[in-house]
C-alpha cells in the first residue's frame, strides 16, 4: 500500500509557489471565520502560516456565528471593495453550526467572482480547493500505479458543493464512469465492491470495510476533522491511500494558494 505524504508535497509545491509569488505585486487573501467552529478555526490559522511562508498575506476576520447575515455580508462588501485584497475565503461552519443552506448560499453569492479563491460561488472558472486537492491527489494515484484513468470506475460519497459535485463534474468523461451519492450512500456500499477509486467526503468516521473494497483500490480520503478510513486490516486491499490527516487537508491549503496566484498570473 503506497501512502500518499501530503506534507511533503506541500512543502516541494510552497517553494516553486513562494519563487513566483516574489515575481508579483503584493498579494493577499481575505478570509472569513466563525468563531465557534473550533476546527475550522485551527484550519484558518494553518491556512494563514502557509500562506505568509511564501510571502501572501492573510487576513482572519472572525465573527460570531450569531451575526447578522446583513453584518456578514457588510464584511463580505468591504473586501470586495479593498485593492488590497485579491482573495477572499468564507470558511464553512461545521454541520453542528451550520443555519441553513439558504443562510450560506446567500452570504457566498456576494463574493466578487474574481476574488473568489475558494469556488464558493460556482460563477467562476475555479474549481474549489478541496475538490482541486482531490484531482491532484488522483492524479498523482493513477501516474504512480501507472494506470489508465480512462479505464477507472469511480465512486464519490458525498455529494457536497465544495467537494463531492465539483469532483464528479471534473471527473465525468475522462473515467470509465463516475458515480456520486450523497445521503443515499447506505443503499449503495456493494456497488464499491466495482470501484477502482473511492473518494469519500461524508463526515462519517469508519465508513469503509474490507467487504466493500475490490482489491487494489485507489482510496482518497476527505473526511474532516476524523477520518473516514482506517486503514488497519485493509493493507492489502488498498494500492493507494491519501489519509487523514496528512493528505487532503495539506492540498487543500497549498491548492488554494495556488488558485490566487493563478487567478492573478
Amino acid at each position: 500500500m503506497i501512502i500518499f505524504d501530503g506534507n511533503a508535497e506541500v512543502t516541494r509545491r510552497k517553494t516553486l509557489l513562494a519563487e513566483k509569488v516574489k515575481k508579483l505585486p503584493q498579494l493577499s487573501i481575505y478570509s472569513l471565520v466563525f468563531q465557534e467552529d473550533v476546527p475550522s478555526t485551527i484550519y484558518a490559522h494553518l491556512k494563514k502560516k502557509d500562506a505568509e511562508s511564501i510571502g501572501v498575506g492573510y487576513e482572519l476576520d472572525m465573527l460570531p456565528i450569531a451575526t447578522p447575515a446583513k453584518e456578514i455580508i457588510q464584511h463580505i462588501t468591504q473586501a470586495n471593495a479593498r485593492a488590497d485584497i485579491q482573495g477572499i475565503i468564507v470558511q464553512k461552519p461545521g454541520k453542528h453550526l451550520f443555519p441553513f443552506q439558504e443562510w450560506w448560499s446567500q452570504i457566498v453569492s456576494v463574493i466578487d467572482p474574481k476574488k473568489d479563491v475558494d469556488g464558493l460561488t460556482g460563477k467562476g472558472a475555479v474549481v474549489p480547493a478541496t475538490a482541486r486537492a482531490i484531482l491532484e491527489i488522483l492524479d498523482t494515484a493513477v501516474k504512480t500505479l501507472k494506470l489508465d484513468l480512462k479505464k477507472l470506475n469511480i465512486v464519490v460519497l458525498g455529494r457536497s458543493d465544495i467537494v463531492g459535485v465539483p469532483v464528479a463534474k471534473v471527473l465525468e468523461g475522462k473515467a470509465r464512469s463516475v458515480l456520486l451519492y450523497g445521503k443515499d450512500i447506505a443503499d449503495h456500499m456493494d456497488e464499491l465492491k466495482h470501484a477502482d477509486v473511492v473518494i469519500t467526503a461524508t463526515g462519517q468516521t469508519h465508513l469503509l470495510h474490507a467487504a466493500n473494497l475490490k482489491y487494489g483500490v485507489i482510496i482518497i480520503d476527505a473526511g474532516s476533522p476524523k477520518p473516514e478510513v482506517d486503514p488497519a486490516g485493509l493493507e492489502h486491499l488498498i494500492a493507494f491511500l491519501s489519509p487523514v490527516p496528512g493528505g487532503v487537508g495539506p492540498m487543500t491549503r497549498v491548492c488554494l494558494l495556488q488558485n490566487l496566484i493563478d487567478g492573478v498570473g
